[in-house]
């Protein structure tokens, strides 16, 4: 397992270098003081899948530089495919939202969000979940379940706060292989996956003792099903949510770009551990949405990031729902 790992972080550090020609980190800030407004509430959507009542936060957003979005493709390849759609081809900023999912006495979290941790030369826009949750009547302690998808800051940030659980009458849950991965020692050179090694270690050591493992197929908590989704990390899920006749299926970072990964499948971004994992996941994962008819969510996708995958051409288009 360990030979497995230091490959794997090997494989993350060479993606992000050529993504980021492998400048060094600055102005890396957790737990950094926010302006006034960054982490007050800005929006909530809320909605029904049979029983189950799902309200999805608006928590974050963070800014990447487009080439990342296609690293294994020629250079220049991702400008003219985001100018088609009038989007800047320079940067990509993307939102992050988490999903609370209330059935029965369940309270769920798939993923915290990004807490007080800022991504490197990001401004700080992140933190919104607690926010959200008090505005809906959700107290931390209220909180019965985790469900953690991977270990990137972005999807672990508010599991813990000084070194305590943020949600302490939850249970945690996470891919044995992640929690391994994400709590190795990180290197003292100021890099992006030691940054991102070091907010594991911040974040899943002091719920180590909460978390229990979960793998593909297993219904984690009732209507949560795990649907493995290897390649963006090498333990990556995403969740079929299930309850009556109502189905979701929750993608998470199987594509981060809304636009880039349903229309270009094979289109790799910087951070995944295996591209060609990648890509067959996003494969699998719209050919069974479109062919299911599937409602599907996207973590990173515009807010609220619920829509349909449908066939087009070759490949996939998202398309949103209507919210009003």
């Amino acid at each position: 397992m360990l030979s497995n790992l230091l490959l794997s972080r090997r494989s993350l550090l060479g993606g992000v270098v050529a993504a980021t020609a492998a400048s060094p980190l600055l102005n890396v800030s957790i737990g950094e003081t926010a302006e006034p407004d960054a982490k007050a509430l800005r929006a909530i959507h809320r909605f029904g899948i049979g029983a189950m009542r799902i309200t999805v936060i608006d928590d974050a957003r963070f800014t990447f530089p487009a080439p990342a979005f296609a690293a294994n493709q020629p250079e220049g390849t991702i400008g003219p495919f985001l100018d088609r759609f009038g989007l800047p081809t320079d940067v990509a900023s993307l939102h992050m939202q988490v999903t609370l999912i209330e059935n029965g006495d369940n309270k769920v979290l798939l993923d915290t969000g990004m807490g007080d941790v800022t991504f490197p030369k990001n401004p700080v826009d992140n933190g919104r979940l607690a926010a959200g949750l008090s505005a809906i009547g959700v107290a931390p302690e209220d909180i019965t379940a985790a469900i953690l998808s991977h270990g990137h800051p972005d999807h672990i940030g508010s599991c813990s706060k000084n070194g305590e659980p943020v949600f302490k009458n939850a249970t945690y849950f996470m891919p044995p292989g992640e929690l391994e991965f994400w709590t190795q020692n990180p290197g003292a050179e100021q890099t992006f996956p030691n940054f991102m090694l070091g907010v594991g270690n911040a974040q899943l050591e002091p719920i180590r003792k909460l978390i229990k493992p979960y793998g593909d197929g297993d219904e984690i908590v009732p209507g949560v099903t795990a649907v493995a989704a290897p390649g963006h990390t090498l333990g990556h899920h995403a969740f079929l949510l299930h309850e009556g006749d109502g189905k979701l299926l929750h993608l998470m970072d199987t594509a981060v770009h809304y636009l880039v990964g349903p229309e270009e499948p094979d289109w790799a971004l910087a951070v995944e551990m295996d591209q060609k994992a990648a890509a067959a996941t996003r494969r699998r994962l719209f050919k069974q949405a479109a062919e299911e008819k599937l409602l599907v969510a996207g973590y990173h996708f515009p807010f609220p990031g619920i829509g349909r995958i449908v066939e087009h051409g070759p490949a996939w288009r998202f398309v949103p729902m209507q919210t009003a």
